[in-house]
């Protein structure tokens, strides 16, 4: 993916306190500031246009990241056994076997 520097916010000193960052498709831009935290903007794109979807605020960008590859691979992961079940549904044991539930 590529980003876009929209602007350069600078302090006093002229070293760089802020950027304005834009995905190349649209969908995301980014207020991020020299601190690490940052406001992340989701995008609709379509046709017509960009409407705003989502606003997140995090100071924590790779902690985020972590829980969504998480939440991602439990999705997959519930889904994909989901499929296996139904796979196995001829089975004696129905699948059951394989299935694990917390």
């Amino acid at each position: 993916m590529v980003w876009v520097i929209k602007t350069k916010h600078e302090s006093e000193n002229g070293e760089t306190a802020a950027l304005e960052l834009e995905s190349e498709d649209g969908w995301l831009d980014a207020n991020v500031r020299w601190d690490g935290c940052m406001e992340i903007h989701l995008y609709s794109v379509t046709e017509e246009g960009r409407e705003l979807s989502d606003t997140f605020h995090t100071c924590d960008l790779q902690g985020l990241i972590e829980r969504l590859q998480s939440l991602d691979a439990v999705c997959r992961s519930f889904f994909e056994s989901q499929e296996d079940k139904r796979e196995d549904e001829g089975r004696a044991d129905g699948g059951a076997a394989d299935v694990i539930s917390h």
